[in-house]
């Protein structure tokens, strides 16, 4: 049984854009729906974890926001970061899932039993997952893993 969801930030809760108006400032698109999948899962006694290449204020937007229990920004080796994180919690990779995009989340998609990619991602990518969603990147990516596992 599931008992934490880890997820990709760029590409998975947002659409992995970035979009930079006129003075150079960078704002990325988070949907509500998801938003409010992360607070159903941890309603729900899940616990929420968030391992990102990204380390800037973005990320410290999302620490605030969500308190994930776990956060790793920053990180070039996320399958490393996740085995270190199931070592010090004795949490096992069938208790945990993870959901990615790129070819930097390739190893940790095919090293979990449940893992999951959004629809829009290259072939290789969601070959690597074991579940390729319905939703594209940052389009109710977090609602279609929150509607599986919690099987609503």
């Amino acid at each position: 049984m599931i008992q934490a969801v880890f997820l990709d930030i760029d590409g998975v809760l947002t659409d992995g854009s970035v979009y930079v108006d006129s003075s150079g400032n960078e704002t990325k698109r988070i949907l509500f729906d998801d938003i409010d999948a992360v607070f159903e899962m941890k309603r729900a006694g899940l616990k929420i974890g968030f391992i990102t290449g990204e380390d800037n204020s973005f990320c410290e937007f999302i620490k605030k926001r969500f308190t994930p229990d776990f956060f790793v920004a920053g990180c070039k080796d996320k399958l490393g970061a996740l085995k270190k994180i199931l070592e010090e919690t004795g949490l096992e990779k069938s208790q945990v899932c993870y959901a990615g995009d790129s070819k930097r989340d390739v190893q940790l998609l095919e090293f979990l039993p449940l893992s999951f990619a959004p629809s829009d991602v290259d072939n290789s990518i969601k070959a690597s997952a074991k579940i390729s969603l319905k939703t594209q990147r940052g389009h109710g990516v977090i609602k279609e893993i929150a509607m599986h596992i919690l099987k609503k």
